[in-house]
């Protein structure tokens, strides 16, 4: 009884991480909305089809992401993992949670603004590598580049560099903010995701590794 408890806390322990990845994915997003200094690729789409639609940024993310999944099972009738789901949803909650009830300051000069722009970076790589490390499913994004890279015999790499522009050229047109904060979100991002990997990595190693007494 104790073994079965230890790991009902495991799992528990496990998925409040992982929802605490998705909340700081969506945090350092907004981070980048408020500095307004422009957004990574992804947010560049997600704000433009905000400007011609009725729906919040959060909840077009929403529905994005259950269209990527969706798009994915289309591709390869791989019925998608729940945290692939969970995670399609609550990024947008949360963000719709974080922008509609003004959680976060909007600051005055631009060296303000680009520390917070950075800041949101390095928030959006540390919940990536949270979430990723937690390994209950890809984003919805990140199947989807899997599929395609599988349909069209390419690199993982080279279909996510096309998905990237294709969603930041859409966005474009359709009036999301492109700026300098767009380019330092492609160099930055990558380096923080992969610092914050590495340690989550360690730390549900000691999760899986802790022992269990009867």
């Amino acid at each position: 009884m104790h073994a079965v408890w230890v790991q009902s806390l495991r799992i528990s322990l496990k998925w409040a991480l992982f929802m605490g990845g998705l909340f700081l994915l969506a945090l350092g997003s907004s981070m980048m909305i408020t500095a307004d200094l422009g957004v990574s690729t992804w947010d560049v789409l997600h704000l433009g089809l905000a400007r011609h639609t009725p729906f919040s940024v959060g909840t077009i993310i929403l529905l994005v992401g259950l269209l990527l999944v969706f798009c994915k099972y289309i591709l390869d009738r791989i019925r998608p993992q729940f945290g692939t789901l969970v995670n399609a949803v609550f990024v947008g909650v949360f963000m719709n949670l974080i922008l509609d009830h003004h959680w976060l300051p909007q600051l005055d000069g631009i060296a303000l603004n680009i520390a917070w722009l950075i800041l949101g970076i390095f928030v959006i790589g540390m919940g990536a590598g949270l979430y990723v490390a937690i390994g209950y499913g890809a984003g919805p994004r990140d199947g989807l580049t899997l599929a395609l890279a599988d349909r069209f015999n390419t690199s993982v790499r080279m279909m996510r560099t096309w998905m990237e522009l294709t969603a930041c050229l859409i966005g474009w047109v359709l009036g999301g903010p492109v700026f300098f904060g767009t380019v330092l979100s492609i160099f930055l991002i990558g380096p923080f995701f992969q610092f914050w990997l590495e340690q989550f990595r360690r730390l549900v190693s000691v999760i899986d590794r802790a022992k269990v007494t009867a």
